[in-house]
């Protein structure tokens, strides 16, 4: 069979193939990955009936391998017993896997089950003789139709086992193939690799909304302090640090906030620096309870919790925020003092 026509076959007709020829599967598997099993069966007995012929149907000049059954297990006993946990150079698997380093490198490693290893040496008269290549898809180029080949090919070193390709386009999906040339100078898939995307070489325009977190915080912050609070607040002091959330969210800078207030006189000279502060509490109790705040009753919301704005004058504020349960037995009260103290320097 051709591997080639595993394509084509729907997923019901892989089932059968698998089951006649005895390929473990698993009820989960996708249609691709039930090609993909299928397809390395495949060529591995296309490689063996190749390596047969060669050898003129002389079962005894090709190579045996042993099973994986007790000689295994008492290797695995032993490094047990005496502590060693090494993992292992091979895993017997005929597999390709990549990986992304950055916009425009990719990094791919793969194994060879030991017997494809041996029947490719085989066949082609020793492994280092093996025209090995990793073929590098570029599935962007080829959804897209743009111009030019959509893979390329690589050759390479029979004793490495990974790869670094550099892709030249960045923001792309790519997929890379394991295989050989046969005699015949046709290209032989023994393994695919798992899709991957690189990510631009620009900064993102994705917004990853658990940054903004902070940002939304205070936003609620002094929206619901606006209506809520007494006092000298400005809404344009407000409207202020909003606009100045939006373009500096995230930066952890802390500026001055400049006002109209103040302005000099017409016929002065117009440069001047005017300093502000205001102060937010913000806090929570029963939403059945009585709350005041410096003595000042405060309306609660449905579930108890509470914000106001102060004005926050140079010196030092007691702050006593007093709750009182709805039958009026329990209460308590917290004091906040906060200081403030602004030195103006003089004029050069």
């Amino acid at each position: 069979m051709n591997p080639d026509e595993l394509e084509k076959m729907s997923k019901k007709e892989l089932l059968s193939l698998a089951r006649e020829r005895k390929v473990k599967t698993e009820s989960t598997m996708t249609r691709e990955e039930l090609v993909e099993k299928l397809r390395s069966v495949v060529l591995q007995n296309e490689i063996s009936r190749l390596v047969q012929e060669k050898t003129a149907g002389s079962p005894e000049q090709l190579p045996s391998f042993p099973a994986q059954g007790e000689k295994q297990t008492i290797t695995k006993e032993k490094r047990l017993e005496q502590g060693e946990f090494e993992l292992p150079l091979s895993y017997q698997e005929t597999v390709i896997v990549l990986l992304v380093r950055d916009p425009y490198w990719i990094y791919t490693y793969w194994d060879f089950h030991p017997q494809l290893q041996a029947e490719l040496a085989q066949l082609f008269h020793g492994w280092e003789k093996v025209p090995l290549a990793l073929r590098v898809h570029n599935l962007s180029r080829a959804k897209s139709g743009a111009g030019g080949p959509g893979y390329y090919d690589i050759s390479i070193n029979h004793a490495a086992n990974n790869w670094y390709i550099n892709v030249g386009e960045a923001g792309k999906e790519y997929q890379v193939e394991l295989g050989y040339y046969d005699p015949g100078g046709i290209f032989r898939v023994l393994a695919r690799s798992n899709r991957v995307t690189t990510p631009p070489d620009r900064i993102s325009d994705l917004v990853d909304e658990e940054w903004m977190i902070v940002e939304e915080d205070f936003r609620r912050l002094y929206r619901l302090a606006g209506g809520a609070g007494w006092g000298e607040s400005s809404v344009e002091l407000v409207e202020s640090l909003l606009k100045r959330l939006e373009k500096e969210a995230g930066s952890g800078a802390v500026s001055s906030i400049s006002s109209p207030a103040g302005y000099p006189p017409p016929g002065a000279r117009r440069f001047w620096l005017v300093l502000d502060a205001e102060l937010i509490v913000y806090g929570a109790t029963e939403p059945d309870a009585l709350l005041t705040v410096q003595g000042r009753p405060v309306k609660l919301r449905p579930d108890g919790t509470f914000t106001l704005r102060m004005a926050l004058p140079d010196g030092t504020q007691s702050i006593p925020v007093t709750a009182q349960s709805a039958d009026g037995i329990d209460t308590i009260t917290i004091t906040t003092n906060v200081s403030r103290h602004t030195h103006q320097g003089e004029k050069i």
